[in-house]
């Protein structure tokens, strides 16, 4: 193969990586680690108030018009992730999230996860989460193999 056609190879194969969101954690625009200082503790208090089964302090961890995206489940709204999303499927079955891992990667928090489902199952999941002046702004949410 010659160099120009390698090079282009190479290229390409950047720009459709760059395109498809890398390894699909995050679907927004990338903001920079040191664009989230307040992350680590506010996800902090988001497995506290879920693992606790306080609704009202999980809503007040979101901004009003956050986004959550649950492998492909969409959920617009504040009220929207705490009624239809987290409080049915994960406060109301006794679900619990245990964290098994931490990373920063396109500018978020992202956060592995071994979830119990309250009934002896269990998931693993990754949570992408971007915080914006200490509220969760968005979460997308991906089924570990």
């Amino acid at each position: 193969m010659n160099t120009r056609l390698a090079v282009a190879v190479i290229l390409a194969i950047s720009l459709l990586a760059a395109a498809c969101g890398g390894d699909g954690d995050a679907t927004s625009t990338p903001t920079s680690p040191a664009a989230q200082p307040d992350a680590a503790p506010v996800v902090d208090q988001f497995i506290s108030a879920a693992n606790g089964g306080d609704v009202d302090r999980l809503r007040a961890l979101f901004a009003e018009d956050a986004r959550f995206d649950r492998a492909g489940a969409l959920f617009d709204g504040r009220d929207d992730i705490i009624d239809r999303f987290l409080e049915p499927d994960v406060i109301d079955p006794g679900g619990r999230y245990r964290e098994t891992g931490r990373r920063v990667q396109n500018g978020r928090l992202v956060v592995s996860f071994v979830f119990d489902t309250g009934s002896g199952g269990q998931e693993r999941f990754t949570y992408a989460f971007l915080i914006r002046d200490g509220r969760i702004q968005e979460v997308v949410g991906r089924y570990a193999s």
